[in-house]
């Protein structure tokens, strides 16, 4: 008996000490527990086999049924262990301090049993505390056998007393006990306690019931309620579900409600049986049982949740029987999608636990045959075919309505690979009943998978059928390692919804971590940081566990340097954070001396990020902070080449990041199998704990934010500031062409996946430009177009980022206008690339959908990507679509001013800008004769290019009249050049590109421009006199260098194509066209199908302002054409009713689907 300063008279098993530490003592059991009586040859085999200590390994043999003796139970006391025999009226006796190293053992063994147990009622009264006290190491579980147990004992105690028969204190002192034995093998069962009984009691008789019984149970009562819940809460009730596939399969139940009652403890004891109107056999064998428990508060009247458990109906192949205790979890937000086996604890409960008898039964799930019933159905017309195709490209079944999943299902069985996904099928069933099982069987053991990347899908919550997700398994084992890894993350979270540690997909990804480092040890990270989900934290806690146990000592040294690491880097930045501003450098120097005692300690490391990186030390005095909010470290690694650099951010989630990066991996890879190199820098991030991780630094890059502030205030509303940054590091032509080109690539590349994923809060302080022309985006907080607002306006209003200075640099300042059009062929084939994989990119998002992730939670979220990527559009569809897009990006002006705000935020942080870096005056500044002199210059008007050229007219004092043609960006050149030639006298100020929007910039700038000529040339007469403002005299050619088309006649480029009686032409680009006196036109194109007798065939495409080579990727169509023969198609391009230039072609003798371009003639035929 455990006695804490009192004598007792209940006897436990013997269990053996396994460990022992301050206030705690653990125990395994190895025999039956009962109270009273220990036969004297059971216990003098004990005492031989086992000493009853041991002194120097500190352990010793006691008889207990407790895993632990809690110290709010023992505390730091003495306490006594007493062994009633048979053979002697005294006990024996154990009297260990809880505390102490100390054991004093008294052993006396005598021939007499004892007359009575329990003659005394005081000693009842200390079996009853005994008794209490085990419960209370049992979680405070109290059954209703012990209650009535422990009720009859009392009541006897009084009758003996009176009578002096043994006979019925024994037989309520055996009640007890089975009562006690019978929790203890209950909590044993429900918990992973680390004891249980060697002789199981015995199961009552099988109750009379069949798979065609309707599914009852008994909710007894919820143990251990808060003594503040007793306070708060009038009464209680709960509310029973099933659920399945994340979905409600039968009617709540809601209980009556009672108030708390005590007995040892507060409970509540509903006592009350529960009938769902389901036949057992009608519920899927992945059926869970959710209780919430509900209160009425004392205050409002409100009905509150509480707590809630759940538990599978088949947690293994047998159903649920006997009694359960279910640890309540304390409530939180949750969503039926999230119950899952892997959300139901079976730890220690620390809160309510909650007791169900379920009638005992030995009914074990008998698994559905496949079966098809095709029944009279008629083959499917080629147009339900087709609407079958159509609906395949919903890609997910969250986005299938009723009506579209009711089709899908009457035509499952001529659904194929061809023309429909296997996820779509089996998730259009219309229930999990047997029948609809047996024939989802049945499709899936006739699909044949086109792609093992297709089984993805089935692994999501919407499919938590065993054999299902086993088939999907088998596909994903057709993978290599090096694709695993890519869809990893994706597979660690879907383990949320497989049933235990012997599930297929386990095993899959443990015997590849078998095969892989690269695999155990993404692995192992990934597991590490889902711990942090706080619903599944046992879950992961087991799984990580598995892949430790199948490690290797090796691999686990390994994973204990790089948790060592982070948890040094953790501590520095904490305390960086915490310091000073006076004292931060040097708390950084004392504690990466820290890091460096560390690396000396264990010689070398592999960093998280990646295991094939072994870094050795730091640079310390590469080694530095950054003064944001979290302060966070950069952290310069030595390796056996040069130092490697990253950032360890603490109170940042970097999990999002991590997802965003991983799906941009995932489309480079794409790109790259289609021959297609986008020049992408895709960094390394990894979040290694809640709030904290390790971000790569990319080398030599530099944000667009210093670069606008280096070039001065308004650098942010300049043209050039991008292609004179770059100009600044690449002085050889030939390195600059190569920037260029970089640039062009990772550009569109940026832009495809930042629209597809609706990266938001995007500005200059989060693009990055390398030495070498990539540009790359950070920090992805906010994607999947959750941008922050303004009141009711949304911040990011642009689709992608691509400015005008982008455009500027990409065609070197208009000289080259073709490469904006290659940038848009670029970004729309990038795009359509992309978009033949949408199945594959909404899959990996909709797996992703309970990670816990802030923005990345609902259907919406992934019904917003699919918007983005519209597969339901054909290639020209898209293109004509992406290349809107583009335009409106272009236009936006509220990205620059975002960008200007973030730079003006940044200078008034950091001090004032730093000037401009020098400029060299262009040539043609400096050539004309100095003696010449102007008396006044006037812009005319202006040619809309790319970079638009005005039309000056220049008066000498000799009235001789000139007129040249000059860019802006000339004009800011001679305005550099008079201020370092000039520096005392007071110029007029420039007019820089700095415009409210939906203004005409280029009216506005031609009134601006006018105004500082006349202030120029009416000041100082010598300004008007040197050689840089005479070159207005100099009539330059029109931008002219860079990339040209070798063809300069005007010309047009179509794409025509025709199927089922529908003609449809995209006009893609047209080029070199002019207007009679040379200007460029604001073009649009006139389509005309001839013959056209009751002239109706008129379509006319958007007007694309001043352009000379315009893009317009715009589709026209025409239905009910029959036959091209006999057809022409005659197109005309005007400007503002102006002819421009016009085409007849012969549709007979096209060739369809094919990009072509046909020359505009100067007349219309």
């Amino acid at each position: 008996s455990l006695e804490n300063g009192t004598p007792g008279g209940i006897s436990f098993c013997r269990s053996s000490v396994i460990g022992r530490r301050r206030g705690n003592i653990f125990y395994r059991a190895e025999m039956h527990t009962y109270l009273g009586i220990i036969s004297s040859h059971v216990l003098f085999r004990i005492r031989n086999a086992s000493p009853a200590f041991d002194l120097k390994a500190n352990t010793g043999k006691i008889w207990s049924v407790a895993t632990k003796f809690p110290s709010h139970i023992l505390g730091e006391s003495k306490f006594r262990i007493s062994i009633w025999t048979d053979s002697s009226p005294h006990p024996l006796l154990l009297t260990p301090h809880a505390v102490s190293n100390k054991w004093y053992v008294s052993t006396v063994c005598l021939s007499p049993p004892p007359p009575y147990v329990c003659c005394q009622q005081h000693k009842v009264d200390n079996v009853i505390e005994v008794a209490k006290a085990i419960c209370s190491v049992l979680c405070f579980v109290e059954t209703k056998d012990i209650t009535d147990a422990v009720k009859k004992l009392r009541a006897v105690s009084l009758v003996k007393a009176q009578v002096k028969d043994t006979t019925l204190i024994k037989a309520a002192l055996t009640e007890l006990s089975m009562a006690i034995s019978c929790l203890i093998c209950v909590y044993s069962s429900s918990f992973d306690a680390n004891f249980q009984l060697s002789s199981i009691p015995e199961c009552p008789s099988c109750a009379d019931i069949s798979l065609d019984s309707q599914l009852s149970f008994t909710v007894y009562a919820a143990h251990n309620i808060p003594e503040a819940w007793v306070n708060s809460y009038k009464v209680f009730s709960f509310s029973c579900s099933l659920t399945y596939a994340g979905k409600t399969i039968c009617q709540v139940k809601i209980c009556k409600n009672i108030p708390v009652k005590r007995s040892f403890f507060f409970l509540i004891d509903w006592n009350e049986k529960i009938n769902f109107p389901l036949r057992i056999k009608a519920l899927p064998r992945e059926t869970m049982l959710t209780i919430k428990l509900l209160g009425v508060n004392s205050a409002s009247k409100n009905t509150e949740v509480l707590a809630w458990a759940c538990s599978p109906l088949y947690p293994k192949q047998r159903l649920i029987h006997g009694s359960v205790l279910l640890s309540m979890t304390l409530y939180s937000t949750l969503t039926t999608t999230m119950i899952t086996p892997g959300i139901c604890s079976t730890d220690t409960p620390t809160s309510v636990t909650l007791q169900i008898d379920f009638p005992e039964t030995n009914l074990e799930f008998i698994k559905p045959e496949p079966e098809e019933r095709r029944g009279d159905l008629d083959e499917p017309t080629e147009d339900c075919l087709k609407h079958i195709s159509r609906l395949s490209q919903m890609c997910s079944v969250l986005l299938l309505s009723e009506q579209q999943k009711r089709i899908l299902w009457f035509y499952r069985y001529y659904c194929n690979n061809q023309n429909c996904s296997l996820p779509l099928v089996l998730g259009s069933a219309p229930s999990w009943d047997r029948m609809t099982v047996s024939e989802m069987y049945a499709v899936l053991r006739r699909w044949r998978f086109s792609n093992p990347l297709e089984a993805l899908g089935l692994l999501t919550f919407s499919f938590p059928d065993k054999d299902i997700r086993r088939t999907a398994v088998q596909q994903i084992e057709n993978m290599s390692n090096d694709e695993l890894l890519e869809y990893l993350p994706q597979l660690v979270q879907v383990l949320k919804f497989e049933w235990s540690l012997e599930s297929p997909l386990v095993q899959l990804l443990l015997n590849r971590s078998l095969q892989s480092i690269q695999v155990a040890h993404q692995l192992y990270w990934l597991l590490k940081n889902a711990q942090n989900e706080v619903h599944f934290k046992i879950w992961y806690q087991k799984l990580l566990a598995a892949l430790q146990f199948c490690a290797g000592k090796a691999l686990n040294n390994e994973f204990s340097k790089e948790e060592k690491l982070t948890g040094i880097l953790e501590d520095i930045a904490k305390k960086v954070k915490a310091a000073s501003d006076a004292k931060r450098k040097e708390v950084l120097k004392v504690e990466l001396n820290r890091l460096q005692r560390f690396f000396q300690e264990v010689k070398f490391c592999r960093l998280p990020l990646n295991p094939a990186l072994v870094v050795q030390g730091i640079k310390a005095d590469l080694c530095s902070y950054f003064t944001s909010n979290a302060f966070p470290l950069k952290i310069s690694f030595v390796n056996a080449n040069a130092p490697r650099s990253y950032f360890y951010l603490m109170g940042d989630d970097l999990r999002q990041d991590m997802l965003v990066l991983q799906i941009i991996r995932v489309m480079d890879s794409i790109w790259l199998q289609e021959g297609l190199d986008m020049q992408m820098i895709i960094y390394r991030c990894l979040s290694t704990g809640k709030g904290q991780g390790l971000v790569q630094m990319v080398p030599d890059a530099t944000t667009l934010a210093k670069i606008h502030r280096e070039s001065g205030l308004i650098g942010p509303l300049k043209e050039n500031t991008i292609k004179k940054w770059f100009r600044h590091h690449h002085p050889l032509e030939s390195s600059y062409q190569e920037a260029i080109r970089n640039f062009f690539y990772s550009c569109a590349g940026w832009c495809v996946v930042t629209f597809i994923l609706g990266v938001c809060d995007r500005h200059n302080d989060n693009i990055m430009l390398t030495n070498a022309g990539h540009m790359f985006h950070i920090d992805f907080g906010r994607f999947l177009g959750h941008a922050q607002t303004f009141g009711s306006i949304k911040r990011d209003r642009a689709p992608f980022i691509f400015t005008s200075e982008m455009e500027y640099f990409i065609t070197e300042g208009g000289k080259s206008p073709q490469r904006f059009q290659e940038f848009v062929e670029l970004c729309c084939r990038a795009y359509n690339i992309v978009r033949k994989h949408s199945q594959l990119f909404l899959n990996l998002l909709e797996m992703m959908l309970h990670a816990g992730l802030p923005e990345l939670n609902s259907i919406q979220d992934l019904k917003y990507v699919y918007d983005n990527l519209r597969p339901q559009d054909s290639d020209l569809q898209a293109t004509s679509y992406f290349t809107r897009k583009i335009k409106e990006s272009l236009e936006c002006f509220p990205v620059k001013l975002n960008n200007l705000i973030h730079t003006l935020v940044q200078m008034s942080v950091t001090g004032s800008a730093k000037p401009p870096a020098p400029e060299t005056v262009p040539q043609e500044w400096m050539m004309l004769n100095a003696e010449k002199s102007i008396a006044r210059a006037t812009i005319l008007g202006f040619n809309k290019k790319s970079d638009p050229l005005y039309l000056v007219q220049v008066v000498q004092t000799c009235n001789v009249v000139t007129f040249v043609e000059k860019s802006f960006d000339q004009f800011s050149k001679l305005h550099s050049h008079l201020q370092k030639q000039f520096p005392s006298c007071a110029l007029p100020e420039f007019p820089y590109s700095w415009h409210l929007p939906f203004t005409d910039l280029e009216h506005k700038r031609v009134k601006d421009l006018n105004l500082y000529l006349k202030q120029l040339l009416s000041g100082p007469r010598k300004l008007a006199n040197v050689s840089t403002c005479l070159a207005l005299y100099q009539k330059i050619q029109e931008a002219s260098s860079g990339r040209q088309s070798t063809d300069h006649k005007p010309g047009v480029q179509l794409v025509i194509s025709y199927e089922s009686t529908r003609l449809t032409i995209m006009l893609k680009h047209m080029r070199n066209i002019r207007l009679p006196d040379g200007s460029a036109p604001s073009a649009h194109a006139e389509f005309y199908l001839l013959p056209d007798p009751y002239e109706v065939s008129q379509r006319k495409t958007r007007t694309a302002p001043k352009s000379s080579d315009p893009t317009y990727n715009e589709i026209v169509v025409y239905d009910k054409v029959t036959e091209l023969q006999g057809h022409i198609l005659k197109l005309v391009v005007k400007s503002k009713g102006t002819f421009v230039g016009a085409v007849n072609i012969q549709l007979c003798s096209v060739q369809l689907n094919e990009e072509k371009w046909y020359p505009l003639g100067n007349s219309v035929i």
